[in-house]
């Protein structure tokens, strides 16, 4: 008999913990890294803030994302989908067409769906899925969601309790919201809060 069918023979709150203790280990920050090479990550990290900004530097990191990681995306590290997502996102940026831009967007979008509800507590993630997602034109309808994310973002970068992510990220994080977010007053004191510390 397996550990599985042991555990269904069990008493229903045995299965309710050992269900609740595979949760936990999934959803904990580091889940989002597992498997991530930190060179690579180094290197992403390193670069896409300049790939906001340049076509070329934004084509040199998707290509190196894309070589270095298997064809199929769902197999990689969650935090290197939510780059490569971002990255899609940056395209259509760049793109001068509408709807070029509009295409890459739209495949953006369903790349991020469903990795930071897969992995709540990566501070990373959500900040990626955010800075997206609230510079988007409203008629992609992702107000909502960057409205939602906006509290939980600006909480967990209080908490710090997310141990992939250093104080210059949650530093430059809180910076870029105050910059680019349009955080309603209070939330807006509380990342302003964040600076001073």
């Amino acid at each position: 008999m397996n550990l599985f069918s042991r555990a269904l023979s069990r008493p229903p709150i045995l299965l309710a913990l050992l269900l609740a203790a595979a949760a936990a280990r999934a959803g904990s920050p580091a889940a989002a890294y597992r498997g991530a090479d930190p060179q690579l990550l180094t290197q992403v990290r390193e670069n896409f803030e300049a790939a906001t900004e340049s076509v070329p530097v934004a084509r040199q990191l998707t290509v190196l994302l894309d070589s270095r990681l298997p064809p199929e995306r769902e197999s990689w590290p969650a935090v290197f989908r939510a780059f490569r997502a971002a990255l899609e996102g940056v395209r259509g940026k760049h793109s001068h067409l509408p709807w070029v831009k509009y295409r890459h967007v739209k495949s953006a979008l369903a790349q991020f769906r469903g990795l930071v509800e897969a992995h709540p507590d990566a501070v990373e993630l959500r900040m990626l899925r955010y800075s997206f997602c609230s510079q988007l034109p409203e008629f992609f309808g992702m107000g909502p969601q960057a409205a939602a994310d906006l509290p939980v973002l600006v909480a967990q970068l209080e908490r710090n309790a997310d141990p992939m992510v250093t104080d210059v990220f949650r530093r430059k994080a809180a910076e870029w919201i105050l910059e680019h977010g349009a955080p309603p007053p209070d939330l807006r004191a509380r990342l302003a809060g964040l600076l001073d510390n």
